[in-house]
């Protein structure tokens, strides 16, 4: 089983240089973009997801809140680090939505944490809940899930955090852990009961209510505080219009 993944490979994952030349940097939407933009301070294999995970971001989609964890997974690979956000090219309606990333260790237990943003292109998340088939292409594109700089959890209360997000100096998304639907402690029993998880991969809590569009030009700037207001982990990216567009 996966949760018998030794230490040493996990060491060995984590060995992985995160500088990466343009050449090698590959995904599906088109290398010029991957290649514009920066690889993300540490690399998971997989990110799972925790949908409507804070009740007044479900309502103000109309959404129902959910009695269990409602799980969907991105790629690690659309991961990438702060720095240029490109905007893809066949969506008009790309929304942030900021969150707290918890990354797994050996034993599958939380290590390390970080700010991210789950970026969706909400026209076309639309448009696949009308067609019933799953969220990949709104969730999961190039550059989709960008991640600040991990801090250790040792010693940190999950529950205590604070998340911000401003777009061009004003604040948009502000929310604290502590309103979680589901606990960290609960989300990675889920998944841990339910999926193939391995050391390294990383989950990303829920949003906050305030999602909004982004548009080239934007700056955005995410922040994890601790209790004190003391910044754990903060992120700034450029917004860009794809090159396709």
């Amino acid at each position: 089983m996966l949760r018998t993944l030794s230490t040493c490979a996990y060491g060995m994952l984590h060995a992985w240089p995160v500088k990466l030349r343009a050449s090698e940097v590959r995904h599906s939407s088109g290398a010029s973009e991957a290649a514009s933009m920066s690889p993300p301070l540490f690399v998971p294999r997989n990110i799972w997801c925790i949908g409507r995970n804070y009740a007044e971001h479900a309502r103000e989609l109309g959404n129902e809140v959910p009695s269990v964890p409602m799980i969907f997974l991105k790629a690690g690979t659309s991961a990438v680090a702060p720095g240029d956000l490109l905007l893809p090219s066949w969506s008009t309606d790309v929304h942030h939505e900021v969150e707290l990333a918890v990354e797994l260790g050996a034993d599958l237990s939380p290590v390390r944490a970080a700010v991210a943003l789950d970026l969706t292109a909400r026209d076309v998340q639309a448009q696949l809940k009308k067609q019933q088939w799953p969220w990949t292409l709104a969730k999961s594109f190039t550059g989709s899930t960008p991640l600040g700089p991990p801090f250790s959890l040792l010693g940190v209360d999950p529950a205590s955090l604070v998340l911000t997000l401003d777009v061009n100096g004003v604040r948009r998304q502000t929310g604290r852990t502590a309103d979680m639907i589901f606990s960290l402690q609960k989300q990675v029993q889920y998944v841990q009961q339910h999926f193939p998880v391995a050391p390294g991969d990383v989950l990303l809590t829920g949003t906050p209510p305030g999602v909004s569009a982004m548009r080239p030009g934007d700056e955005v700037v995410a922040r994890v505080l601790g209790p004190s207001g003391a910044v754990l982990s903060e992120g700034t990216w450029r917004v860009t219009a794809s090159p396709n567009s």
